[in-house]
């Protein structure tokens, strides 16, 4: 790849410095990522505290970048987008990696590029209504992006989301991780 490195880290999330959270704080994010409307005085009642002390402790976190935004879970069957296209790409050798970022972020149906580490360069998810749809994503919007070399084309036919992931990624009974049971 040809990249400058600078422009591919432009589009990249940047590195963070990790700040020190407790077990108050953990609480305080397991509360809001169930639900991330919850009132500070109710998440005041389940973790102790007065809903100022509770407002800058949330405070502080966005300051550092642990909760970056309050969002929703969407429902895309529902929006009429049910197909989760999953697209390995591989890029060629003397691909503009940053150009090829740029063009995929503003295909409108794209929903993550994650950059990997491995046998391909790029993993990309969109959300299409139909065949018809994932054929103009793939001839219109994907294949003439310069510099992919291959592309593969994964439906996903269902998902197995953990209902729970800070309950087994962020624990609040003590900083090393659990095991999750099988």
């Amino acid at each position: 790849m040809t990249t400058d490195p600078t422009r591919l880290r432009a589009l990249l999330e940047p590195e963070r410095e990790v700040l020190e959270i407790d077990d108050v704080d953990r609480r305080i994010l397991h509360r809001l990522h169930e639900d991330a409307r919850a009132s500070m005085r109710s998440i005041a009642a389940d973790v102790g505290m007065s809903a100022p002390a509770v407002a800058e402790r949330i405070a502080r976190m966005e300051r550092g970048h642990i909760i970056r935004r309050h969002t929703i879970e969407l429902d895309w069957a529902a929006l009429g987008y049910p197909m989760l296209v999953v697209m390995p790409l591989r890029l060629t050798g003397d691909a503009d990696a940053a150009a090829v970022l740029s063009a995929l972020k503003a295909v409108d149906a794209m929903t993550e590029v994650l950059v990997l580490a491995a046998g391909y360069d790029l993993m990309a998810r969109f959300r299409v209504r139909d065949h018809a749809d994932l054929q103009r994503l793939l001839v219109e919007e994907v294949w003439p992006i310069p510099g992919i070399d291959r592309v593969e084309t994964m439906l996903a036919i269902g998902r197995l989301a953990d209902p729970q992931p800070l309950e087994h990624v962020l624990a609040t009974e003590s900083p090393t991780r659990k095991r999750r049971r099988p």
